[in-house]
């Protein structure tokens, strides 16, 4: 039985609490959020659902709070900057936990800050833990899978992957972050700022070059952003998007070094039509695989997250990265 707190209960990590809490494996002993209205919670109460009985760990906003009936791991859903989650991570290695964690930048976080993310290595193995930053995108579909693919090839000249999603599936919070409802001028204004769209796509980049021998330098991937514009109404938990508005973001980024050239490519968008992912390989023996509707962002992520958690349990100690990762498959059999 692995014992489980959540950090960052929002849409993500509330999931993540359920899915913990329903599978016969682990334990859900501890909950973690900032948020004054959350705290002294318990998991159905922070659902609305009509069971407001007292079972279950109540949230706090106190990390040693929350472990002090014992805890083995924690999986950390608050930000998408690595520096950002530092701190955190500190403290949970301190408290001797491995770490399963959805921030986008931490997938390969030597690429933004080599530095922290080293010190952050070094207090992982000297707590005898492991740590993973993982989930959908970055984590697999535009980066893990596409190294997959390629184990069944001797070269690759060239990969592309696209990814195409309806944000209208997806969470609120997600809706907001690529710029739905806005004007294009508020979208340039935030994009100048590094203050809106997808994080991590340098990131992925890194770990799938990674994936096929390379390295990746700080600063040497070319990203543009630039909002999808709605050409019709449409409905999003935001609100109406008019025409002309920002319905989402196209991001791409691209590297190219040691006979590879990568491009990933993503649009997330409320309303997008022909929602997909792609991957292409080329090379003496091209490849390509793709998946019709996307991957479901939401529900993958936190998919990937739960499945990690007793792999990295498990794990060498220190800051591993999905390129260490032993195969992991569904192991729910109760959620």
């Amino acid at each position: 039985m692995i014992r489980v707190i959540v950090v960052g209960l929002g849409p993500i990590g509330f999931a993540c609490a359920r899915a913990v809490q329903a599978d016969s494996s682990m334990q859900l002993v501890g909950l973690v959020d900032t948020d004054e209205a959350k705290v002294g919670l318990t998991l159905s109460e922070l659902g609305n659902r009509s069971d407001t009985s007292a079972k279950g760990p109540r949230v706090t906003d106190h990390l040693a709070a929350a472990v002090s009936d014992g805890a083995d791991m924690a999986v950390l859903t608050t930000a998408s900057r690595f520096d950002d989650i530092a701190p955190m991570l500190m403290e949970l290695l301190d408290h001797h936990l491995a770490v399963v964690s959805s921030c986008e930048q931490m997938l390969w976080p030597w690429y933004r800050h080599n530095a922290l993310a080293n010190d952050v290595n070094a207090a992982a193995e000297r707590a005898n833990r492991a740590i993973l930053g993982t989930g959908v995108n970055p984590g697999f579909v535009m980066d893990t899978l596409a190294v997959v693919l390629s184990l069944v090839v001797r070269r690759v000249t060239q990969v592309r992957c696209v990814r195409r999603v309806d944000a209208a599936l997806r969470r609120q919070p997600l809706q907001a972050k690529v710029g739905a409802t806005m004007t294009p001028q508020q979208f340039g204004q935030l994009a100048q700022k590094g203050q809106i769209g997808h994080k991590g796509l340098a990131e992925s980049v890194a770990l799938l070059a990674a994936g096929l021998g390379r390295k990746v330098q700080p600063d040497s991937v070319v990203e543009t952003l630039e909002p999808h514009l709605a050409t019709q109404p449409i409905q999003s938990s935001l609100g109406l998007i008019e025409p002309g508005s920002v319905a989402g973001i196209h991001n791409i980024g691209r590297w190219q070094g040691a006979n590879l050239k990568i491009e990933l490519d993503l649009t997330m968008a409320v309303g997008l039509d022909d929602p997909k992912d792609v991957i292409e390989l080329d090379g003496p023996v091209p490849l390509s695989l793709s998946i019709p509707g996307s991957v479901p962002g939401d529900s993958a992520t936190v998919a990937v997250l739960i499945n990690h958690i007793q792999a990295v349990h498990q794990a060498r100690p220190g800051l591993r990265t999905m390129l260490e990762m032993p195969p992991v498959g569904c192991r729910g059999q109760d959620a």
